[in-house]
């Protein structure tokens, strides 16, 4: 077909493209994922899938020099099997499960439609049709995973691989209603007419723009997690010092920030067992104490390691009563706590905590955090394995004005007396 002059496009050419364009994507997401082989993401998955639609459609490319079992049956099975295989792959990358009973509903229906018109019980469009609804549910159920996970995430790759779904569905779709309309001849893959050179110029930017899609959603997943390991101790999984009092900070001046408590925590006698057992025991200890303060607090709660075997935590919305209950609960734990070590050893900790409260708006976090870091020394100096309450200092008391014209008879009478 003439489009411009000097360029011609047919519907072989096109098919063959989208088939090496497929092989190119699955090429490089399996290099992709052998070179993170820590994290798959789901790259595995996505490279399976651009290699079952090669698979499509170079046999599609063969239609009338192979059988047709392979050329019609077997090559709509791959396609189908290759946009399962994608939502397997947003759902492995989103961390979610894939919705395999309405996967499995929907591409029943393309089968269905396929195998029938093979064995000459149905007309060819049956086909067209149940193969295209079927691709764009499919690209559907991909989109909406997709979509459901960017609004927490406010992912710009996301969303641009949703869109590209979203179209792609859509376009896949409405192919299967304009074959039912009595303009089949113009879909069927060896037609050299505008509707289905169209769509297969469509289905080879699809193919790049939905492998490039999820390949960006990779990157930024990727970038987010560095960023949350950059924020991290590596010990003990909590916040840094400096992560931790930006987070704080965010949260002090935000509206509902006014009210919280503060627990300062603190391993007793951690020296000893560095020099006891040695700094791996030590470590092996820290990171107890990490997952224990992790069981102990709300996901809303913020846990730093504040310095060496300190801790600091910042309860949101939190009484002195609720700071005191934590705090106690932390040092109770700790001290039925049994770090197993390396050569089969049982090490023994305790913990002492100071906990505070802040008292009105114009105590900083800084503030609170030194009355309960006072409190904390308190525990220390009582005999440990104790959590301790950082009281504000009471204002002193003001003494009235004498009335103008009245005399100070107080000194005189202590004189007298």
């Amino acid at each position: 077909m003439n489009l411009f002059a000097g360029l011609t496009l047919d519907t072989p050419t096109l098919v063959f493209s989208i088939g090496a364009l497929a092989l190119f994507m699955a090429v490089f997401a399996f290099n992709t994922a052998y070179a993170l082989p820590a994290r798959d993401m789901g790259l595995r998955s996505w490279g399976l899938a651009m290699l079952a639609l090669c698979g499509g459609f170079m046999l599609f490319f063969l239609r009338g020099h192979a059988p047709l079992v392979l050329t019609f049956v077997l090559a709509n099975m791959l396609v189908l099997l290759s946009s399962v295989i994608c939502v397997d792959a947003h759902a492995r990358l989103l961390e979610r499960p894939p919705p395999w009973r309405a996967l499995a509903l929907v591409n029943l229906l393309g089968v269905l439609g396929t195998v029938p018109v093979y064995q000459g019980w149905l007309p060819r469009g049956v086909a067209i049709l149940t193969v295209s609804l079927a691709l764009g549910s499919n690209f559907a159920i991909s989109a909406r995973l997709i979509w459901r996970h960017q609004r927490s995430t406010r992912s710009r790759a996301g969303l641009l691989a949703a869109g590209i779904l979203a179209a792609m569905a859509t376009g896949s779709s409405l192919r299967g209603i304009y074959n039912i309309t009595g303009e089949r001849a113009n879909v069927l893959i060896s037609s050299q007419l505008l509707p289905q050179v169209g769509s297969l110029l469509l289905g080879a930017l699809f193919t790049v723009g939905s492998s490039l899609g999820f390949l960006a959603m990779v990157n930024e997943r990727q970038r987010r997690e560095l960023e949350t390991h950059s924020r991290r101790d590596g010990l003990t999984g909590l916040l840094n010092r400096t992560a931790f009092f930006e987070a704080a900070h965010a949260y002090v001046a935000a509206p509902g920030g006014e009210r919280f408590g503060v627990v300062m925590m603190d391993i007793d006698w951690f020296k000893k067992i560095n020099d006891r057992h040695g700094h791996a025991a030590g470590d092996t200890t820290l990171t107890q104490l990490g997952r224990l303060i992790t069981q102990h607090t709300r996901l809303s709660d913020l846990a730093g390691r504040y310095g060496g075997e300190e801790f600091c935590l910042l309860l949101k919305d939190c009484t002195l009563a609720e700071a005191q209950r934590v705090a106690q609960q932390l040092v109770n734990a700790a001290a039925r706590q049994s770090v197993r070590l390396p050569g089969g050893q049982a090490l023994h900790f305790t913990l002492s905590a100071g906990y505070a409260q802040r008292q009105g708006l114009h105590e900083s976090l800084e503030q609170v955090i030194n009355r309960a870091d006072q409190a904390l020394y308190e525990a220390k100096h009582a005999g440990r394995n104790r959590a301790v309450a950082g009281l504000p200092t009471a204002p002193p008391e003001s003494v009235p004005a004498a009335p103008e014209g009245s005399t100070d008879n107080t000194g005189a009478a202590s004189q007298a007396a």
